[in-house]
């Protein structure tokens, strides 16, 4: 497996890693009827054109095996009031096919990495509260839980109750 910066090639795979893993994994947090509604082609031109032009403030990480794209992770200039030089971690997506296979963790480390490299000292990252598996993902990757919660419906339009996580660099 390996990781590496998204290109505009990538926006059809990630915009099915996405919808494919909120399904699997949202189905306690968000109506059934709002998952499956998601649309995989959503969006993609918006993406592509992002995609293109990476910057510090928005740059996508892809795994991939064998020509297969296994999942992504999205960092970005923070989307809410935080401490000066941190980054989030916008998405964390891996294919349910390919779930505890150690993706994801690779997924974090790489954005982690990058992160440091682009000189923030810190990364935080909202969490649905609940959400075991990725709680044990964030945490296993040396991220603390604040005890700073959230409720949000912008991404969604639904409220979603979060938790923020965050690592020093």
């Amino acid at each position: 497996m390996s990781i590496r910066l998204a290109t505009t090639a990538d926006a059809s795979a990630i915009g099915q890693i996405r919808v494919d893993a909120w399904r699997a994994a949202y189905q306690p947090f968000m109506p059934l009827e709002y998952l499956e509604a998601l649309n995989p082609s959503a969006n993609l031109d918006l993406l592509a054109e992002r995609l293109s032009k990476p910057t510090k403030e928005f740059m996508v990480f892809v795994a991939e095996d064998e020509g297969n794209t296994l999942g992504f992770s999205l960092i970005g200039a923070p989307r809410y009031p935080t401490q000066e030089l941190t980054i989030e971690l916008w998405a964390l997506n891996v294919s349910p096919a390919y779930w505890r296979q150690g993706v994801g963790r690779k997924l974090v480390d790489h954005s982690v990495a990058e992160s440091s490299c682009l000189g923030f000292s810190r990364i935080e990252l909202w969490c649905i509260k609940g959400n075991s598996p990725a709680e044990a993902t964030y945490t296993g990757c040396g991220f603390t839980c604040t005890a700073k919660e959230r409720t949000s419906s912008v991404l969604t339009g639904h409220p979603l109750n979060e938790i923020l996580y965050a690592k020093m660099l």
